[in-house]
């Protein structure tokens, strides 16, 4: 099964450039590191949910969904406490799992 993991974070447009750097520097190379994720993407949302916030999508990539959740439900944990302790009440997330399909 060719696996997607997608988190969508929802911020308050005031923490922008320094959540993103966050995603840059900590989050993504946590995943890297883990051996479980191939290349990351990160994707703005276009549709605005609510005014002065930004959402944005990080995807990575997985073959080994127990790998992908045991992450997810580990490190990513820490790192979205993380998250919440640099700015709280501005950002929230929630995470899919997503099956990639053939064309």
């Amino acid at each position: 099964m060719k696996l997607l993991l997608n988190t969508t974070f929802v911020i308050h447009t005031s923490i922008e450039t320094d959540f993103l750097q966050w995603v840059r520097t900590v989050y993504i190379p946590s995943a890297k590191a883990s051996g479980i994720f191939g290349q990351p993407t990160i994707a703005r949302v276009l549709t605005r949910l609510e005014p002065d916030t930004e959402s944005i999508a990080v995807q990575m990539p997985a073959t080994d969904k127990e790998g992908a959740e045991r992450w997810h439900d580990e490190t990513a944990a820490l790192l979205k406490d993380d998250l919440t302790a640099r700015w709280p009440n501005l950002a929230l997330h929630f995470t899919t799992y997503m099956e990639l399909l053939d064309l």
